[in-house]
């Protein structure tokens, strides 16, 4: 499951924007082209189905700047926002999630609806649908058709009914949707942070998920090799590889010294063991690939990973290697006809990858031709009145640039 269609009206400089997105999207354009407003559309919606309570409360905060700026032809400011989100797999439709929020003085639920495929039918059927407080169930938990009110507890005029229903659903489609909601993640890696002892048991029984600035890295990695050592193995041999001097990552916990932390450390073949690197030592580069390849091949909790720039920071050697981890980390399972992994007890993803850019050189890292069944790319700049616009980028479109140039150079020239 991934999510495949986009649609947000009246966020910031979202106007009016309809997206294809793929397993791997990224988004290339200058400063203040509305990239980053895209994450936070992403970010504004996990939070009001799956985020903190206090976190979504705080928005009425700033209910003002959340709402596109510009006028409507009679002068007025729109006072809704609205999102729909189309969820599928590679052959065939899984859901949708639509919601309208009227943001005036505080956020209120104006209309929501979440619709499922059904093995007997072959459009989406509604599971719930509401308008202002009233909510009415259409599919049982066995997929029959009812028509019922939900319980009272999902109608409140404040917090969107998937929040309230969500985690309880017992239809399978409707938890794996939620379930999708719920894994979004927005990163930005600080290497300083990632650097650090972080805590975590001796005896870890779970792997923690990957902090967004990845503060937590020392505890992900000593976890991941005490609980899955293959994943740790493939981590740091990736690393060996594309940076050349590291010869082994180290990772250690300090109980034998009365302590509550992990850290990690970087062997040397000219120092060995003896002489461990510790990551105080190394470039922000190398934290920041370093973590990243933790997070694209190791974090299993994350069903959408929104990246701002992972190519900041990296010598252009290195963009290549990135490029082959996002490939390698949305490799799609070979068996189409299997259930969503987020179906089952376990939340297990296959990560769909969002990014923003504003590197040509890592751009180059791609081909539109070649990658077209699990890349999409957008230009994304500002139009005459203000409003961002995703203009999609394909082999057909770029064919006169891609004869001459790779797809870096071709977007800076057909956009100059």
């Amino acid at each position: 499951m991934y999510l495949n269609r986009l649609q947000i009206q009246h966020f910031r400089s979202l106007y009016q924007v309809e997206l294809e997105l793929k397993p791997l999207t990224i988004l290339i354009g200058p400063n203040a082209g509305g990239k980053s407003n895209l994450f936070k559309a992403l970010r504004f919606l996990h939070d009001a189905i799956a985020g903190d309570r206090l976190e979504w409360q705080a928005y009425d905060n700033q209910i003002d700047h959340l709402l596109w700026y510009g006028m409507d032809e009679y002068g007025n400011r729109p006072e809704t926002m609205a999102f729909s989100c189309d969820f599928g797999s590679r052959d065939r439709p899984l859901g949708r999630y639509q919601a309208s929020l009227r943001c005036k003085d505080y956020i209120r639920v104006e209309m929501e609806e979440l619709a499922v495929a059904l093995p007997q039918r072959q459009d989406l059927a509604a599971y719930f649908r509401r308008s202002d407080e009233r909510v009415w169930e259409y599919i049982d938990q066995h997929g029959t058709p009812v028509e019922q009110p939900l319980p009272s507890k999902a109608s409140s005029a404040r917090t969107l009914t998937l929040r309230e229903a969500g985690p309880d659903l017992q239809l399978p489609q409707g938890q794996a949707l939620y379930r999708h909601i719920a894994g979004w993640r927005f990163f930005d890696i600080l290497p300083h942070y990632a650097r650090q002892e972080a805590f975590i048991p001796q005896y870890p029984e779970e792997v923690p998920p990957l902090a967004n600035d990845a503060s937590n890295l020392s505890a992900f990695l000593y976890a991941l090799w005490r609980l899955r050592p293959d994943d740790f193995d493939t981590i740091a041999g990736l690393l060996s590889e594309f940076i050349e001097l590291p010869d082994k990552l180290l990772v250690e916990h300090d109980a034998e010294r009365g302590g509550q932390n992990a850290r990690y450390a970087f062997i040397e073949a000219p120092f060995g063991e003896a002489r461990p690197v510790p990551p105080q030592s190394v470039s922000d580069g190398t934290i920041r690939l370093l973590a990243y390849l933790a997070l694209l091949l190791g974090d299993r909790s994350v069903s959408l990973a929104c990246l701002e720039e992972p190519d900041h920071g990296l010598h252009p050697r290195l963009m290549l290697y990135l490029a082959d981890i996002l490939r390698q980390a949305v490799a799609l399972p070979q068996d189409e006809d299997a259930l969503p992994a987020s179906v089952g007890n376990e939340d297990s993803f296959t990560p769909q990858i969002l990014i923003t850019t504003h590197s040509p050189e890592f751009m180059d890292c791609f081909d539109l031709a070649e990658e077209r069944d699990y890349l999409q790319v957008y230009i994304v700049e500002r139009d005459e009145l203000g409003r961002t616009v995703f203009i999609p980028a394909t082999a057909e479109e770029f064919a006169p640039w891609l004869e001459k140039y790779r797809l870096g150079e071709a977007v800076r020239r057909r956009f100059m």
